[in-house]
């Protein structure tokens, strides 16, 4: 039975990790094309992201519903038709740690594979620090 206590223990601790907590708060991006011949920039993105699965950042309306699966983002744009095109942007969680992570967009219809590479940097401090 105690093992079974542990075990139980062991897996709600690493439940908040897992359910995108680690992501609330402000964070700044700079942005960066695969293919530096057609596009390249360090332009600053600013992106908040809050606890209750809703964010704002550069796009159309400033505001987006996000939710993370495993090592993946998906970002669904609210109230706007279309930004370049969509309104679902798909992401790969390529690296995070506390302060920074980077994202790799995933090819799709109008980005193919020349999709933005994100690299962001925690502008305000965790919510649990």
């Amino acid at each position: 039975m105690s093992v079974l206590l542990l075990m139980s223990g062991m897996l709600c601790a690493c439940s908040s990790d897992d359910d995108g907590e680690w992501i609330v708060g402000e964070w700044t991006a700079s942005h960066h094309s695969k293919n530096p011949q057609s596009y390249d920039t360090d332009d600053m993105w600013f992106f908040t992201f809050k606890a209750d699965g809703t964010g704002s950042g550069p796009f159309g309306t400033r505001t987006f519903r996000y939710e993370i699966k495993g090592n993946h983002i998906t970002l669904n744009l609210m109230n706007v038709d279309t930004y370049y095109g969509q309104t679902t942007f798909h992401y790969k969680i390529v690296s995070r740690s506390k302060n920074e992570m980077e994202w790799d967009e995933t090819p799709n219809d109008y980005w193919d594979n020349s999709g933005l590479y994100l690299k962001f940097y925690r502008v305000t401090p965790m919510a649990t620090e």
